[in-house]
């Protein structure tokens, strides 16, 4: 019997693709994919890589609807791949997926993708850990209707030297702006990038009293990440900051 595939594709970008998922989508025979999140350009891509799978649209179905799927294409012996926007580590909800069909022997693999967490830096042209300005990375959402980050969790992610990343936050700009201004000042740079590596990507870069103001005036919603912290003082600054590791001692 073959196994279930999750395959990160990425952001949205065809060329971000890596080879093993790219090889695994073109000999699948049910392909899975997310209509609310997938690019039109990369759904186009992998309709042309593989013209003899059937594409089937997880928008709007229920858990339920798209586990009878999978397991009913497993029983016929076809090969699935099920695709989830950006890394199937980060916010992809692949586990209850993954739960069931360990509940029914179904063997599965997980291919990773590129996140639009760390391709956002990519855009922005700058590193995310620097010395002595952020020693680590820090992906969350804040608290809304389906979960997240509690406010006192923010606020302590803020107080760390650390770039913070907000997935599934756009919505909450006015709380998330208020929210960080007990910790930074008002005047701190932040990053809005809109549906990256796309041909109608945006990127604003502009203060924490702003974000809100942005967000609604240019119509972001989904498919938005928010970075806050330190290491955005680089998009306009050097630092000259040495690693160990390159160091001539």
């Amino acid at each position: 019997m073959k196994r279930v595939y999750f395959i990160g594709i990425g952001p949205g970008d065809p060329e971000l693709l890596t080879l093993k998922a790219l090889k695994v989508i073109k000999s699948a025979d049910l392909i899975i994919y997310p209509g609310s999140l997938i690019s039109e350009e990369m759904l186009n891509f992998l309709r042309k890589e593989n013209e003899k799978a059937e594409f089937f649209d997880a928008h709007g179905k229920t858990l339920e609807e798209i586990l009878e799927k999978i397991v009913k294409a497993h029983s016929e012996g076809k090969a699935i791949a099920r695709l989830v926007s950006g890394d199937p580590a980060i916010y992809s909800s692949i586990m209850e997926h993954i739960e069931i069909l360990r509940e029914k022997g179904i063997e599965y693999e997980i291919i990773p993708g590129i996140s639009s967490g760390l391709y956002s830096a990519c855009k922005l042209g700058i590193e995310y850990t620097y010395p002595e300005i952020s020693n680590s990375i820090i992906f969350t959402r804040l608290s809304g209707k389906t979960g997240g980050a509690r406010e006192e969790e923010i606020l302590n992610f803020a107080k760390t030297n650390s770039t913070l990343i907000f997935f599934l936050s756009a919505g909450l700009a006015e709380k998330l702006s208020k929210l960080l201004q007990k910790v930074y000042t008002p005047d701190t740079k932040v990053a809005i990038l809109h549906k990256l590596s796309r041909k109608d990507e945006k990127t604003f870069i502009v203060p924490l009293s702003k974000l809100k103001d942005t967000i609604d005036k240019e119509g972001i919603n989904r498919t938005s990440l928010i970075v806050v912290g330190k290491v955005l003082d680089l998009l306009d600054k050097n630092f000259y900051k040495r690693s160990y590791l390159y160091d001539k001692k």
